[in-house]
């Protein structure tokens, strides 16, 4: 399993209140969120991760994931292999990537024999069902949508949940400017747990840091906090209204 599905997976999580008067785990903003920052070289890695990402994806050539690996430290780092091989991704998991960015229609399917790599996948946004339903079998850590609107409406919100409940991955949403933490946590709730910023502009990666560490934890589901429907009984009539043997 890769890190980043470990790092996808606490980001979601609703964690357990402390005992007596311990703080929970849920105490403080931050964490709910993770930030991926698209990087260049190991330079850029270690500013990313000073600044607050939790994950990395790197444009770089297979001689070069070693370094930005090194530099990333804990933190999980991909590749972006849109056309991959398998001779790509076999020198990409022993350079030390965690995972990597793969466009299906390009990439070569012995890529995906690489088992020590996390998979993330480019997908359209208007993808139809029987195409979302196909990819469930690929197991996936994540997909990776274009930018999406600043402003979600209830409608994109239940489209997001669609792609997920078909495809059975988490979301990694592309921004191309900055949102707010409001924006971040309806996109989380929705199934995007992970926003991708794109390489060069450590303005903007700044931004959605600050906006992440705003985001509180994934609240109860309505269905949990709404109470049982009372429903009328049906009780038997007493037996001596229908008794008449005497």
């Amino acid at each position: 399993m890769s890190k980043l599905r470990d790092r996808l997976r606490e980001t979601t999580r609703r964690r357990r209140g402390g005992l007596g008067f311990a703080p929970g785990s849920d105490d403080g903003p931050g964490g709910h969120v993770l930030v991926v920052a698209e990087v260049t070289d190991a330079t850029a890695t270690r500013s990313a991760v000073e600044a607050g990402a939790g994950a990395l994806i790197a444009g770089v050539d297979e001689a070069a994931i070693a370094a930005v690996a090194e530099a990333a430290g804990d933190a999980p780092a991909g590749m972006r292999l849109e056309d991959a091989t398998a001779g790509q991704t076999k020198i990409a998991a022993e350079a030390g990537a965690d995972f990597f960015v793969f466009d299906d229609a390009r990439a070569a399917a012995g890529a995906l024999l690489e088992r020590k790599l996390g998979r993330v996948m480019l997908l359209e946004a208007d993808a139809d069902e029987d195409r979302l339903r196909m990819l469930a079998p690929l197991r996936l850590d994540a997909v990776l949508l274009a930018a999406q609107s600043a402003a979600p409406t209830v409608r994109d919100q239940l489209a997001l949940r669609r792609i997920v409940q078909l495809t059975q991955a988490p979301l990694l949403l592309a921004v191309t400017e900055a949102v707010t933490a409001e924006t971040l946590e309806v996109w989380r709730d929705s199934g995007a747990p992970a926003v991708l910023v794109p390489a060069g502009n450590p303005a903007l990666l700044a931004e959605i840091i600050a906006a992440a560490g705003e985001v509180g934890p994934p609240r109860t589901p309505e269905s949990d906090e709404r109470p049982d429907p009372l429903l009328p009984s049906i009780s038997s009539a007493p037996a001596d209204e229908h008794d008449h043997s005497e």
